[in-house]
């Protein structure tokens, strides 16, 4: 099915992205709000995947930002997409508000939330006039440019 092996390489462009963003913050010892972003991306991939497995918490979770923990959501995500590329999820926000999605555009949501938040880092890095950071563009991924 050819929408699944999309899904599955956003999974991987976000990975890619993810740890790209990650081991450059850390090289340059880079403020805790910064890292911070890289956390709450992980703890949004993380309640979606939990709403996707029948849970609903009513916040997010705390996940620190490592090149383990990221790889240990994606592979979550992966295992869970190949058994379920089809479903609806039914699901609450952390509000309490009902509402269902479909599996593909749950992960589209999560995979470009995760976009949109290293933009976010992406502007604080030229704002400090830091010009060094990685260009994660999908496309450079998906051409393998790296």
């Amino acid at each position: 099915m050819a929408h699944l092996e999309d899904l599955e390489n956003g999974l991987n462009y976000d990975l890619w992205a993810n740890k790209a963003w990650l081991e450059c913050l850390q090289s340059k010892g880079a403020p805790p709000e910064d890292l911070a972003i890289l956390g709450h991306i992980l703890s949004a991939q993380t309640i979606w995947l939990l709403r996707c497995q029948g849970e609903s918490l009513d916040r997010l979770p705390v996940v620190e930002p490592t090149v383990e923990t990221m790889t240990e959501i994606s592979e979550r995500w992966l295992k869970h997409i190949k058994n379920h590329p089809d479903d609806i999820i039914h699901f609450h926000r952390t509000t309490g508000e009902a509402h269902s999605a479909s599996m593909h555009e749950i992960l589209l949501h999560v995979i470009n939330h995760g976009t949109y938040h290293r933009g976010e880092l992406r502007g604080l890095c030229l704002a400090r006039g830091d010009e060094n950071f990685p260009e994660t563009d999908r496309m450079k991924f998906m051409l393998g440019i790296r």
